[in-house]
């Protein structure tokens, strides 16, 4: 049985469907926490509750459906009697179109057979908020997500905000942008604080969401500070690229066709969102603090280390070294390509949003900030292997 709850319109679309990749590999885990957390529930329990925060269109979401069900039917019979039900919510912003997954999970269930009753509801609420009652959930995740900054709050100090990490606008002085580079310690300052206050806030409220015994699992994009033990490890000796940073050449190329007066800052601004990329020790900081607001909501570490989730698109990060530069430039251009297919659509809907644009010039814009980002990828030969994550278990105590 399955039913669902449809909230929200016009949103994402399946160009994530590809994020789906990374998160099988992290199934392992999120069906490790499941069995954790059943071992913690009493047996009584009849309704194992999850909520996958910022899901998006939701089919990473499904997978973690899929496994997450089948720990819950393992454990029926042993320990609870009357755990019969699964109640699953996505949460996201209340823009995102949820119906795809929602018929997604639905036809995934109808298909797998299943004996629990599977309910699926959405919620379109800010995760910087809290998003469902106090103790309700036995366990929350957020995949791919949690790098993004709440960009309803200033960044202090910089009042026309944040936009690039790479070259930033901070306003116009007749006709000419005023420029601040990546290097800017005032402004990366400004930018570590912020987020460092929005994870302590995020934590807490999934603290508050999570009854005892529950556990919350973060997995997204890390930053590898350069010439540390970890950016060793990781380096396989040639430049690498994922679609992370593919997104940065697509905003870079349309921060230059701004410069030349093709668009307009609106323009620009409605293609880039906000990120921060947390050290490991970034993440973990608000545990090892015992006077964080993280430890008082009674959050505990469990796990933190980096991970390693490989694209299906990717090359071989061993073969690199025994490839020509041609050879390292060619695959660089096919990957810029496939990149494309994820990140064209969402360039489209952006400069769309102008009204006094029509259809093939938004095309033609379109074309061009495509064809210089794939230039500048090959310029740097950087070839997609592999995303570097860190992943954090925590429990409610």
């Amino acid at each position: 049985m399955a039913s669902s709850t449809y909230t929200m319109a016009t949103g994402y679309g399946e160009r994530f469907k590809r994020a789906s990749n990374y998160t099988r590999s992290l199934c392992p885990k999120i069906q490790q926490c499941t069995r954790q957390v059943l071992t913690n529930l009493p047996p009584a329990t009849k309704t194992f509750r999850f909520c996958d925060f910022g899901a998006a269109d939701g089919y990473s979401t499904a997978i973690l459906v899929q496994r997450i069900a089948e720990c819950v039917a393992g454990e029926r019979g042993q320990r609870f009697e009357a755990l019969r039900e699964l109640d699953v919510v996505l949460e996201d912003q209340k823009q995102n179109d949820f119906r795809p997954a929602l018929n997604y999970i639905e036809r995934m269930l109808e298909e797998k057979k299943t004996d629990t009753d599977v309910f699926v509801s959405s919620v379109g609420r800010s995760y910087f908020r809290q998003c469902l009652p106090s103790g309700s959930l036995s366990l929350s995740s957020s995949l791919l997500a949690a790098h993004y900054l709440d960009v309803s709050t200033p960044l202090k100090g910089f009042p026309s905000g944040y936009k690039l990490p790479l070259i930033r606008r901070l306003g116009e002085a007749k006709g000419k942008r005023e420029l601040l580079q990546l290097g800017d310690t005032a402004w990366m300052d400004a930018l570590k604080k912020k987020a460092a206050r929005e994870w302590e806030t995020f934590l807490v409220h999934r603290a508050a969401e999570l009854q005892v015994g529950g556990q919350l699992l973060v997995a997204t994009i890390a930053n590898i500070p350069y010439g540390s033990e970890d950016y060793t490890r990781f380096s396989t000796g040639r430049v690498e690229c994922n679609l992370y940073d593919a997104w940065w050449h697509v905003a870079t190329a349309l921060h230059e066709l701004a410069i030349a007066g093709d668009i307009d800052g609106t323009e620009e601004d409605n293609f880039v969102l906000s990120t921060y990329r947390r050290t490991l020790g970034e993440a973990k900081a608000p545990f090892l603090d015992s006077t964080s607001s993280v430890r008082k909501a009674g959050l505990q570490l469990l796990q933190a280390e980096h991970v390693v989730a490989k694209h299906p698109k990717s090359v071989n990060s061993e073969s690199l070294a025994n490839l020509s530069e041609e050879e390292i430039r060619s695959k660089t251009l096919e990957y810029s390509r496939q990149a494309e297919t994820f990140l064209a659509p969402m360039l489209r809907v952006g400069l769309s949003k102008a009204s006094h644009r029509n259809e093939d010039e938004v095309d033609v814009l379109v074309r061009k900030a495509m064809d210089r980002a794939a230039a500048l990828m090959a310029e740097k030969k950087w070839v997609n292997t592999s995303e570097v994550l860190f992943l954090l278990v925590a429990e409610k105590v």
